[in-house]
């Protein structure tokens, strides 16, 4: 109901005399007036005028009704004024019905930390780790051909079989924990969520859609960098290394996620940043979407889709990867997409 409304001009004197000629007969109506005087040649009068209706009025009064009338004739460009506030649209039943017969099979969704949910642009940080610890270690620091191959394993046993540094199972337990030290340390608290992350988990609970999330690093660590980033609650599953035994190229890691939400294998889509969790994927029987950021896309064909960004895939999309199915590129450019020319 408007509870007020102001009319300019000479337009506003039938609607007054049409209200006095109404008001001794309607106690109920009350009147409020006040006038601004503006020195534009002659005074303009810009009078509001208050109404309080009552309904039985209305009925019994056709005068009072047709005041009303008068009143409520906005000009187009005052029309918002009784516009209904805009609610947001929800899915009705039927159409999530329909959305949700598109996607007929059931099937899991598994995201790697790391390169996926949060940024991870800093090829070098893992190799200052390596090497803050073996300055602190008194060991000989990794070539870069030992630091490519313990990529992605478990830190336990990349010292253990990999560098050799230890055979003691304590030992090696404690560098694991001082390394992971190092990396906080060297990585800071701060995470970043990369664009699009919380439209497309989003829509993975609308469609109620398992997801788990994977790393082969400590659960306190990865606990504490969800809650940084505000996403309690979106993970059905959560995979440290306190859950698996061997870390990539093998696809434990994979598995035990798979196993968690309760799933096949091959009904997984696994969503990593690099090849080596490409090859795990395969190696378990996963499907893999490549995230491109650290890697350019044209390095990650392997993978059976590469995106940019998460929300580039819809969940139809994921159906169709799930059922063997190939998917071109779709969803909005990436900022990393390079055109070469060439002029001959």
């Amino acid at each position: 109901m408007i509870s007020s409304i102001s009319l300019f001009g000479s337009s506003q004197q039938p609607v007054l005399k049409f209200y006095r000629k109404c008001l001794p007969n309607n106690p109920h109506i009350a009147l409020t007036m006040h006038s601004v005087a503006k020195p534009m040649g002659k005074a303009m009068t810009m009078k509001r005028v208050r109404l309080k209706p009552n309904a039985m009025d209305m009925k019994r009064n056709p005068q009072v009704h047709e005041l009303f009338k008068l009143v409520y004739r906005l000009p187009e460009n005052l029309s918002w004024l009784l516009a209904p506030p805009e609610i947001p649209k929800r899915r009705t039943s039927k159409k999530k019905k329909q959305e949700d017969e598109m996607v007929a099979g059931k099937f899991g969704v598994i995201l790697e930390w790391e390169g996926v949910v949060v940024e991870d642009d800093d090829p070098d940080l893992e190799p200052r780790v390596w090497y803050v610890l073996s300055l602190e270690e008194a060991k000989s620091f990794p070539p870069d051909a030992l630091l490519k191959k313990i990529e992605g394993m478990r830190t336990d046993e990349a010292i253990s079989e990999v560098l050799c540094w230890s055979e003691d199972p304590e030992e090696i337990k404690r560098l694991a924990a001082r390394k992971e030290v190092i990396y906080q340390t060297l990585r800071g608290g701060y995470y970043q969520l990369r664009p699009g992350v919380h439209d497309f988990l989003n829509a993975l609970v609308d469609f109620d859609i398992p997801i788990a999330i994977a790393t082969p690093r400590p659960r306190k660590s990865l606990e504490e960098g969800i809650k940084t980033v505000g996403l309690q609650g979106y993970f059905d599953a959560i995979i440290t290394l306190e859950d698996f035994c061997l870390g990539k190229p093998d696809g434990d890691m994979f598995e035990v996620a798979a196993e968690q939400l309760g799933l096949e294998p091959d009904v997984c889509v696994v969503f990593g940043n690099s090849n080596l969790t490409t090859e795990s994927a395969h190696t378990v029987g996963m499907r893999c979407v490549a995230v491109a950021g650290r890697h350019p896309a044209y390095e990650l064909q392997a993978a059976n889709h590469v995106v940019t960004w998460l929300d580039q895939l819809s969940i139809v999309d994921l159906q169709r990867l799930v059922n063997g199915e190939v998917i071109g590129r779709r969803g909005r450019e990436s900022d990393m997409d390079m055109e070469i020319v060439i002029e001959e």
